[in-house]
């Protein structure tokens, strides 16, 4: 006989994983006392409740974790970070905890809280499977060489929604090259974490055209995340297939009713110097919008130096239209909430 699992019901929204655009949910507090009940728990009870999680259930318990790191960075709660740690030592599969991004960026705000790394690991250990017990301790001993959010693969945005986080991508084993802008300049790569340094508050550029979209009433936007300017979106075929850009983020939008499907990408170019000659940031977001505008099913727009795409997604549906997608009407929201956030100061 299956056990029924002490998660049941208890679900979060599909866009709750959202540390940009985040809003507080009750949920967090039942999940805090419900985790916290558990791990204090005997190892047999601990154990049943594992055994009795469903993936969705871990799914659960590692938005939790996140959520309550980014609650404990915004409030400073000692008991958030515990929450978080809790959350992660109750997750059965080693490979499903986050090591070197969201647990070490909860080990490093604890730190800065105030919190004994020391106490923190004995309490994981007393909780978690002895296989992750001893993953998380590798950890802890890492903690040692790490004093930024950066390190952890994790950065930190201000938005008109409060201090957020965004998990970094890192690409690894890759080699070759990847090349800048319009001009061509090569960027080596390697296993290297993809780069986050923009010059405007390029979250809220994100943040403002996701709302937008969503207050038209006809799409819901799904999270913000750290992404790559895809070289294809430009008719562009570079070694790497990915535009050097200062900072990009992409989001899905989804019809609410008959429509289209499309993802939205927000990037900021960095200014280049190749053969004594300078190419500026603004004048290479202005090129890249028009090359991307001209590809069918794509519509995009240039604020500042940075670059707005609109690209439709494939639909397999029966009743799919054989006229291409057009999406400028969506593009003429979009640039309203462009113009009001190009040039913010970063983050």
């Amino acid at each position: 006989m299956s056990l029924l699992s002490p998660f049941a019901g208890l679900n979060y929204e599909v866009r709750d994983d959202d540390l940009v655009r985040f809003k507080n949910n009750p949920l967090d507090d039942s999940l805090s006392n419900l985790v916290r009940s558990i791990f204090d728990s005997l190892e047999v009870h601990r154990s049943d409740a594992r055994h009795a999680l469903s993936e969705t259930d871990s799914d659960t318990l590692l938005i939790f974790a996140r959520r309550r790191l980014l609650g404990a960075r915004r409030t400073d709660s000692t008991r958030a970070i515990n929450d978080a740690l809790d959350a992660y030592a109750l997750i059965p599969l080693e490979s499903d905890v986050p090591w070197e991004s969201w647990f070490k960026a909860t080990l490093l705000v604890g730190r800065d809280l105030g919190l004994d790394l020391g106490a923190l690991q004995v309490r994981f250990a007393q909780g978690a499977l002895p296989h992750c017990a001893q993953r998380a301790r590798v950890a802890f001993d890492a903690m040692s060489r790490i004093d930024d959010l950066s390190q952890c693969h994790v950065v930190e945005v201000t938005t008109e929604y409060g201090v957020g986080l965004v998990e970094t991508t890192v690409v690894r084993d890759q080699t070759g090259h990847s090349w800048g802008g319009l001009t061509g300049v090569p960027v080596s790569l390697g296993q290297y974490q993809v780069n986050y340094a923009p010059t405007t508050n390029l979250a809220q550029l994100a943040v403002g055209i996701a709302d937008a979209l969503e207050a038209s009433g006809r799409v819901t936007c799904s999270s913000i995340r750290q992404d790559q300017l895809v070289a294809t979106m430009f008719d562009l075929v570079t070694s790497g297939s990915y535009v050097d850009s200062l900072g990009c983020f992409s989001f899905f939008a989804d019809a609410t009713d008959e429509g289209p499907h499309f993802a939205v990408t927000v990037a900021e170019m960095a200014s280049e110097e190749y053969d004594d000659v300078r190419y500026d940031a603004e004048d290479l977001a202005e090129e890249l919008a028009d090359a991307a505008d001209a590809i069918e099913e794509q519509s995009a727009m240039s604020a500042g130096p940075c670059v707005v795409v609109l690209s439709a997604l494939p639909d397999f549906s029966d009743t799919v239209s054989a006229e291409p997608v057009d999406l400028s009407d969506f593009l003429e929201i979009v640039r309203g909430a462009g113009s009001s956030s190009a040039g913010s100061s970063p983050t």
